[in-house]
């Protein structure tokens, strides 16, 4: 789901508690080490998403990624507006197309990343962690 989230409302809050789950706490950003990304470049993406961010002529085409229980919610700017775009766990699929680009799919959607820093791909291998944990365990696998 893609929100243009400028302004706080409670129903674009409501909407991302139930796509990708709350915050998480102080405790569990320390345990995770850190749930932001650092800055990431976006080289390419769907059509939906590229009519979008080639509106963006004040702000690069960069994004930021939150880990959520959920899922992601990938942040960028566009036309003087916070977009968000949020995958729960079920729908995302993460790509690694060369050395440091990766391709973020949810459906329809997808972005390519550049992903340059040491603290980029460490993000990266947080949000499988993330959600290979977030499946259920089953019964065949005790």
């Amino acid at each position: 789901m893609l929100l243009c989230a400028s302004r706080n409302e409670i129903g674009n809050k409501k909407k991302i508690e139930k796509i990708v789950g709350k915050p998480c706490t102080i405790a569990d950003r320390v345990k995770i080490g850190g749930v932001h990304s650092p800055e990431m470049d976006i080289i390419s993406s769907s059509v939906k998403l590229h009519n979008l961010i080639i509106l963006n002529k004040s702000h690069s085409t960069s994004c930021t990624l939150e880990l959520r229980p959920g899922g992601i919610i990938l942040r960028f700017f566009a036309a003087m507006n916070k977009y968000m775009f949020l995958i729960p766990y079920y729908k995302l699929s993460i790509h690694k197309i060369n050395t440091s680009i990766y391709a973020i799919h949810k459906d329809d959607y997808h972005v390519n990343i550049d992903v340059r820093n040491e603290a980029g791909r460490d993000f990266i291998k947080k949000i499988l962690k993330s959600k290979s944990d977030s499946y259920p365990t089953f019964i065949d696998d005790l």
